[in-house]
């Protein structure tokens, strides 16, 4: 690293810091609306063998754990697996929950459990506000060092349509929430069935209908959509352009998710150079900014360039699964607290990776002790 760069990383780590130092007041007069998704997460480790004292030993790496099920080609077997606790799950939950913790008021729409709100989210910030449509989903994540494996029920979930959502929710109600909040998220898309009818919905029913509605911020974020079609994933993008005639919109892509929206929206051969891929990306979607990110490095996309920031390597990650939702929260926070998009991209990855390290999700105070203790 030369000097000069050197000393570029200081001054954003800087403004960072007194951004967050502010951040309690500014925060606590902003509002988000997030939706639409929700699971009950079940944590869980494959066991391998035991130890001499009969206790578990783990498959540790997701490639460990791919070569033994090769190896059993041909014949049947079974693998022990040993829960470790059940969460509040789904995009949205996770990441409504985060940034409460940073400050903010969160109305949270979601399937969340009907007539009652399941008990699992009873765990959620007191800031976040709950409203159910439908009842949740059920998720076995499957933990490695290396990554994690996601097994969905989605039980009630993949009939929800805009018109459960609007039933159950009340379009008065949705049109007052909508109204009122300064972000947007719309998370988890690729898990519901009828999320591009949502989201027409909701661009139909909501925005098109409040002439007074003034520019929002609008974070989306896919999810993992190797299953949806590509006529499906077209529509979504298209749906993604429209929001842009109501305000600034970002969309969030792992490094997966950025590869089947170039095949689907560019071309069959991928670059291999991830800054060529989504800068080819940003260019064809037309939105503000464009955010591609993984556990080795993450990216930005926006009018004034193209940024790049290297999370840290953590060895040992207490919790993974919610790990790119957090980094999600704290690119939102950042960017309620109007920081530009290099200074969110550090935040963001600063949240995540305190997370991953403690598997809870960081309040001000443990950013601004980041800070503190450099």
């Amino acid at each position: 690293m030369t000097e000069h760069s050197r000393l570029l990383i200081e001054e954003k780590l800087s403004s960072i810091q007194e951004r967050l130092q502010n951040a309690p007041a500014i925060l606590g007069s902003k509002s988000v609306l997030a939706g639409f998704d929700g699971f009950i997460d079940s944590i869980v480790k494959v066991i391998a063998s035991q130890d001499e004292d009969g206790g578990p030993v783990y498959f540790n790496t997701i490639e460990e754990f791919g070569d033994y099920i090769s190896g059993k080609k041909g014949s049947g077997f079974s693998l022990e697996t040993e829960e470790l606790f059940q969460k509040l799950g789904g995009n949205m939950p996770i990441m409504a929950n985060a940034m409460a913790q940073m400050g903010l008021k969160v109305n949270g729409v979601g399937a969340l459990g009907i007539p009652d709100i399941s008990p699992v989210f009873a765990a959620m910030h007191p800031r976040c506000k709950l409203y159910s449509f439908t009842n949740p989903g059920f998720t076995t994540a499957i933990e490695f060092t290396d990554g994690k494996m996601m097994l969905a029920r989605m039980t009630e979930l993949n009939n929800a349509d805009w018109n459960t959502v609007k039933n159950n929710i009340g379009l008065d109600k949705l049109n007052e929430l909508y109204l009122n909040s300064n972000l947007i998220c719309l998370l988890n898309w690729s898990e519901l069935a009828h999320s591009n009818e949502i989201w027409k919905g909701l661009q139909e029913d909501v925005f098109a209908q409040n002439e007074q509605l003034k520019p929002r911020l609008f974070f989306i974020d896919l999810s993992d959509c190797s299953k949806r079609n590509p006529a499906e994933i077209k529509i979504a993008l298209d749906l993604i352009k429209s929001f842009k005639s109501y305000g600034k919109v970002t969309l969030s892509l792992n490094h997966n998710e950025a590869n089947i929206l170039y095949k689907t929206f560019i071309n069959q051969d991928i670059p291999s150079g991830l800054q060529t891929k989504g800068q080819h990306l940003f260019n064809a979607l037309a939105i503000d900014t464009l955010i591609i990110h993984s556990a080795k490095i993450s990216l930005a996309w926006d009018q004034q360039g193209a940024y790049t920031n290297v999370p840290d390597f953590i060895d040992e990650p207490l919790m993974l699964t919610g790990a790119g939702d957090n980094f999600n929260a704290g690119y939102c926070i950042a960017q309620l607290l109007d920081m530009d998009t290099e200074s969110s991209l550090m935040l963001a990855n600063l949240v995540s990776n305190i997370y991953i390290k403690t598997a809870k999700s960081p309040d001000l105070t443990a950013l601004n002790n980041i800070f503190l203790n450099c």
